[in-house]
């Protein structure tokens, strides 16, 4: 059950700056199970992506 508010809380969060999917909890609650796991795998390489860019944008400065 812990898994499942997680894998919910990461597609509702929207990060400070409009980061994120953003996706209401309606939405959420009536995704397939398999697009719900996908995305949510997708959200967690998509900030890592970013964290990497950002880390890269402050060596250059």
């Amino acid at each position: 059950m812990e898994s499942w508010r997680e894998g919910i809380f990461q597609l509702c969060w929207q990060q400070h700056g409009g980061s994120g999917l953003a996706v209401t909890l309606d939405d959420a609650l009536e995704l397939p199970t398999s697009d719900r796991d996908w995305m949510i795998e997708r959200i967690g390489q998509q900030r890592a992506r970013e964290a990497k860019e950002l880390e890269k944008a402050a060596k250059r400065r």
